[in-house]
């Protein structure tokens, strides 16, 4: 099957990237909103056991998902090289490997899956009969969403690689919004953590149906079966190991906690760490958001300029849009932090508070660097950073053993912070220069620009906290608005390059302008 040439785009790119951007800001802005309601709400109605019976089980499946093997992370790159090659026959056949790649993935999952059902106490000893059949049923539930998932990666990342990002992101939009609407209703009749799980399952049939149809239909995505090119597989093969490989030691970085705490401590230590855990995770989020959308960009530079001043420029700038965003959440939550905490989910989760500043502080440096790792994966340089990863992931587990017994909860996420800080605040800045050919230096005296004042900033503001109670939704509210008004006329005045202001000025004089137009008519 011939594949055609893609249809009339209806979006010009860069509207696509601009648009896509603030799509995924409201994406993310609309996760974070409901989950203040809901999982309040969710924990309340499961109650604390259940609710860590479930963070754990979805830890474990989590691990499902290293057998996407780095497929996913190298389509976009194998995506481009035909694309600079404008050979659409050889896009399809790139097509048709990568789903039956993801077909084949989606059967060994439900094989690993059935094979952990049948060693349901590898969770650990500290839980009931009781617990053990419904975390059964959890993972029967959750396995098969897994192997669901697989066939839709070829259809997300085809979308990311044409640079649809409206598509994209209003798909994300609207299962954040379903997340809940689904669940309420299922959790206050009683099905419990079933119930979410089904919820789960069912939205990710309707994303991956939704994904589908615009491919095949708006994009004209087609394949190509037979026998795939041997060449093809073997670059393949020796490109993804490496994404595998970090792809390992991430879900080892974001799981082993949960894991190595229900070992040790319970289940109670593991819904304490999830509260934590989860918002260190909305605070990685925010860090992708921007990257995402010039990941097309970053990869056509590698592949077909090979220019690494341009990379530089492109990694600096992506760089300093995420810090002015990611500086404003981490300040934020140092400063109010516990009283969000106490607000959100009560008490008992007051280490939660501890474990989600470190957790930040520790995802800081991979966050504001998020581009760097495609442009590694853009000029096929992965494979040592995957390694050390692997090294220092396996350390994280021997370091938080100790920690967990010494500090608890807490100490499992100091372990974490130990292995990103040598991963990638030393290791990887230095591989970034001296063998991906990217000036960390001129990188972090950008950075530095702000990050110096922000901190000035927070210390400040955390001087007058004492004084400041709050105790109340709307105080809080009160406070974000004033902190972050604030934030942004110090981020103005000495924080934004010049080319960065004339461009906020250019842009607020022609939304003046369309303002103008549109009341006169």
């Amino acid at each position: 099957m011939i594949c055609p040439r893609e249809g009339r785009r209806d979006i010009p790119v860069k509207k696509q990237i601009n648009l896509g951007i603030l799509l995924s800001f409201i994406a993310q802005g609309i996760a974070v909103a409901v989950n203040l309601v809901y999982t309040p709400m969710l924990v309340r109605i499961l109650g604390t056991d259940e609710y860590g019976l479930y963070q754990l089980v979805q830890s474990v499946v989590n691990y499902l998902n290293l057998m996407n093997f780095g497929f996913n992370g190298a389509y976009i790159s194998f995506f481009a090289r035909e694309k600079t090659k404008r050979d659409e026959n050889a896009i399809a056949r790139l097509n048709g490997v990568f789903l039956m790649v993801f077909m084949g993935i989606s059967v060994l999952c439900l094989i690993a899956g059935a094979v952990l059902v049948r060693n349901i106490y590898i969770l650990g000893n500290n839980l009931t009969q009781s617990d053990y059949a419904t975390a059964v049923r959890l993972l029967r539930i959750l396995v098969l969403n897994a192997a669901l998932n697989f066939p839709n990666c070829i259809f997300t990342v085809y979308i990311a690689a044409n640079e649809r990002f409206v598509f994209k992101q209003s798909v994300s939009i609207l299962i954040n919004l379903l997340i809940p609407l689904c669940n309420l209703p299922l959790l206050l009749h009683g099905y419990g953590s079933i119930g979410i799980a089904s919820v789960t399952l069912g939205l990710s049939v309707l994303r991956l149906m939704l994904n589908m149809f615009f491919c095949l239909g708006k994009l004209k995505m087609r394949f190509r079966f037979g026998l795939p090119d041997k060449a093809l597989l073997e670059n393949l093969v020796a490109f993804t190991f490496f994404i595998f490989l970090s792809d390992v030691v991430d879900q080892m970085n974001s799981n082993v906690d949960k894991f190595l705490l229900a070992r040790i401590l319970g289940k109670v230590p593991v819904a304490v760490y999830s509260v934590g855990f989860e918002l260190g995770t909305y605070y990685t989020f925010c860090s992708w958001v921007i990257p995402e959308m010039f990941i097309p960009e970053a990869n056509r530079i590698a592949v077909e300029e090979q220019d690494n001043g341009k990379l530089t420029e492109l990694f600096t700038r992506i760089g300093r849009y995420n810090n002015y965003v990611l500086l404003l959440v981490l300040t934020g939550f140092i400063l109010v932090g516990k009283s969000f905490i106490q607000l959100w989910v009560g008490d008992g989760y007051e280490d939660s508070y501890f474990t989600a500043v470190i957790l930040m502080l520790a995802y800081y440096i991979p966050s504001v660097q998020t581009l760097g790792v495609n442009i590694q994966n853009a000029k096929n340089m992965h494979r040592p950073r995957s390694v050390i990863y692997f090294v220092i992931a396996c350390a994280n587990i021997f370091f938080s053993i100790p920690l967990i017994r010494r500090w608890g909860v807490v100490g499992t996420s100091l372990g974490t912070f130990i292995a990103l800080f040598l991963g990638v605040g030393i290791f990887m800045n230095i591989y970034y220069h001296r063998k991906i050919g990217l000036n960390v230096f001129v990188f972090w005296k950008e950075i530095l620009r702000w990050t110096c004042p922000a901190a000035i900033l927070c210390c400040v503001a955390g001087l007058i906290m004492p004084h400041i109670e709050i105790d109340s939704w709307l105080r809080l509210a009160v406070f974000i608005l004033v902190y972050s008004s604030v934030y942004m006329l110090v981020l103005y005045l000495f924080g934004l390059r010049h080319e960065e202001r004339k461009a906020l000025h250019s842009y607020v004089r022609a939304q003046k302008s369309k303002w103008k137009k549109g009341s006169t008519r």
